[in-house]
C-alpha cells in the first residue's frame, strides 16, 4: 500500500526555519519547503531583476516578492530589497523615481514571469488593479489641521540682566514692536 503524502502544515514545513519553528515562507506565503527550494533554484542565488548575488544584498538574503490586490494574490519570486521597492513602483504603490526608472521594463518582465504561474484571469485582475491605483505620494496625504494656540503672555524676568531680558523680548515681540519699544525707551533718557 503506498504511503500518503502528508498535507503541508506548520509542523511539516520547518526545513528553513530555526529548529522547532515553522518556515516564514510557509506562514506568510503558503509556500512549502519544496516550492521555496524550487524558487531558489530558479533565482540561482541572485535577485531575479538586477542579478545581484544574495550575499551582496543589504540583508545578505533575498526576500519573497508577491502581488496582492484587486482580488489577485500570487508569489512572483525572490528579490533584493532594492528591487522589491522597484516592484512597489511597478504596482503603483509609490511614484517612479530617477534611480528606479531604468528597472521599469525588467520589473514588467519579472511580473509577467511570476513563479506562482497565475492564470490569465489573475493577471487581468492584477493589471486592472495596478491601472486603477493612484500612485502614493506623501503630498497626496492630507495633513490634519493644527490646533490654534492661544498667544502666551511673555514671561520676561527683569532680574536676569539686560541680555536675558532682550533675548526674551525678541522671542515674543514682532520686529515692529521691538522698534517701538526702543523708541519708547529712548524718549525716557
Amino acid at each position: 500500500m503506498p504511503t500518503a503524502i502528508p498535507t503541508p502544515n506548520r509542523h511539516t514545513e520547518q526545513r528553513h526555519g530555526t529548529p522547532g519553528t515553522t518556515c516564514v515562507h510557509y506562514l506568510n506565503y503558503e509556500l512549502t519547503c519544496d516550492q521555496y527550494d524550487d524558487m531558489r533554484r530558479r533565482a540561482q542565488g541572485c535577485c531575479e531583476i538586477c542579478r545581484t548575488p544574495e550575499v551582496e544584498t543589504t540583508r545578505g538574503m533575498l526576500v519573497v516578492d508577491h502581488f496582492h490586490g484587486g482580488g489577485a494574490w500570487f508569489v512572483r519570486g525572490l528579490l533584493c530589497d532594492r528591487c522589491n521597492s522597484v516592484m512597489s513602483r511597478h504596482d503603483r504603490a509609490v511614484v517612479w523615481g530617477p534611480a528606479s526608472i531604468p528597472f521599469r521594463e525588467a520589473a514588467a518582465e519579472y511580473h509577467r514571469n511570476a513563479y506562482g504561474k497565475p492564470s490569465p484571469e489573475e493577471f487581468q485582475k492584477a493589471a486592472d488593479y495596478i491601472a486603477s491605483r493612484k500612485p502614493f505620494n506623501i503630498r497626496n496625504v492630507p495633513r490634519p489641521a493644527r490646533p490654534v494656540r492661544k498667544a502666551k503672555a511673555p514671561r520676561v524676568r527683569l532680574d536676569h540682566g539686560p541680555k536675558n531680558i532682550a533675548r526674551a523680548l525678541r522671542n515674543y515681540l514682532r520686529p515692529e514692536q521691538i522698534q517701538r519699544l526702543i523708541e519708547l525707551l529712548s524718549e525716557g533718557e
